[in-house]
């Protein structure tokens, strides 16, 4: 059975995910990668991916161990040509408020003393979610929750993998998530600025989560996708259905007229190396020629209307 990865970003419930998977799994059939010189770490990611840097043979040695799950902070990069992304699972959080999260659990777990502006400032602490699940490859992940909406998340992963992974609250330094952070206003401009990359990836996978609960509550199947690129007159992206291996149907709208219909059965070489479902076979493309710059672009699943992800596609003038 294929193990399931996940990517535990510092203060988004992790804790607490992590801890309900050692219920549900077992602590011995979690390995954890926290790092060198956590003592969380487990011996075989020290052996293989640390000191003798070959993740071949911890995939190996994972696979021998009977492993269900890893888990640890890693980008999701790290372990998608391992184990691909179909069942990588995270959860993301609003990013201002996550950033005042971790800087307190800095100071107040690990000593952390200089101010709040150096530490987010600082270049590894600035959108720092979307580095972590990276820019384009986000949209392949198996699942992702939001902290601010943890107890429907897991409905809706036990829905998707059925997995009953119990509702437990860990380290979250305070009593719950519904209390805010207040941030004073000169700050808040300077994060918003900061972590615009941040505050698009976490709106763009909102919206998708708001899509899968609503076709989970039609009994629908969700649909994984986004716009990637256009090309000498063609936009391209990619398409999967969670509930079928039959190629998605795409309509592309401008101005609620539907310009083309695709079938999502081309090849993409760069999804399959990560185990993107049909072996790849995923694609599609519109031709986008006679439209003229600033048209918007709509593509949506035509059996539910659901948007992919980068959509609508604002054209841009010829170079």
């Amino acid at each position: 059975m294929k193990p399931y990865i996940f990517v535990h970003i510092p203060k988004t419930a992790g804790t607490s995910f992590r801890l309900a998977a050692d219920s549900f799994f077992g602590r011995t059939n979690v390995c954890r990668d926290y790092g060198p010189k956590s003592p969380e770490t487990s011996h075989i990611v020290k052996q293989w991916v640390i000191e003798a840097q070959d993740k071949w043979l911890f995939k190996k040695a994972f696979e021998r161990s009977g492993y269900r799950l890893l888990t640890g902070h890693f980008h999701a990069s790290a372990y998608s040509p391992l184990f691909g992304t179909c069942r990588m699972i995270t959860f993301v959080r609003e990013p201002l408020q996550r950033l005042v999260s971790e800087y307190k659990h800095m100071v107040r777990n690990y000593g952390y003393e200089k101010s709040f502006e150096d530490f987010y400032r600082a270049p590894h602490n600035i959108n720092r979610q979307q580095r972590i699940l990276g820019q384009q490859q986000w949209a392949s992940l198996g699942f992702i929750g939001l902290t601010e909406r943890y107890d429907e998340s897991l409905q809706l992963l036990r829905r998707k993998y059925k997995l009953d992974i119990p509702n437990l609250r860990e380290n979250l330094g305070r009593a719950g998530l519904a209390e805010r952070y207040e941030i004073p206003a000169a700050q808040e401009q300077e994060l918003r600025h900061l972590n615009a990359e941040d505050i698009a990836l976490y709106d763009a996978i909102s919206s998708q989560f708001d899509w899968r609960q609503r076709l989970a509550e039609r009994q629908q199947g969700y649909v994984s996708g986004t716009l990637m690129h256009s090309d000498k007159g063609r936009l391209f992206g990619w398409a999967l259905s969670e509930s079928s291996d039959e190629p998605v149907c795409i309509i592309a709208r401008v101005n609620g007229m539907v310009i083309a219909e695709a079938m999502a059965n081309q090849e993409r070489p760069g999804l399959r190396t990560i185990g993107i479902g049909r072996g790849g076979y995923v694609g599609f493309s519109v031709d986008i020629s006679s439209l003229k710059a600033g048209d918007e672009v709509e593509c949506v699943v035509a059996a539910t209307g659901q948007p992919l992800v980068q959509s609508p596609w604002i054209v841009q003038a010829a170079a």
